[in-house]
């Protein structure tokens, strides 16, 4: 699956970088994943190609 880039994410979604990390973080942004290791302090955020197109699709049928 093709990856996007946090930057890139949040440019085509309209939103700043860091909106786009604590939306992911809180588990209500669903175009990938924030993912926390045991005993470390960051996040390394996975955001897959399709899940963000499915989800900029469904955001303009409303």
């Amino acid at each position: 699956m093709e990856r996007v880039t946090t930057k890139e994410a949040a440019k085509l979604l309209n939103m700043d970088v860091v909106t786009l990390q604590f939306l992911m973080r809180q588990e209500r942004l669903p175009i990938g994943y924030a993912i926390k290791k045991d005993g470390k302090s960051r996040y390394h955020y996975i955001i897959y190609r399709s899940m963000l197109d499915a989800f900029i699709q469904s955001r303009g049928k409303c």
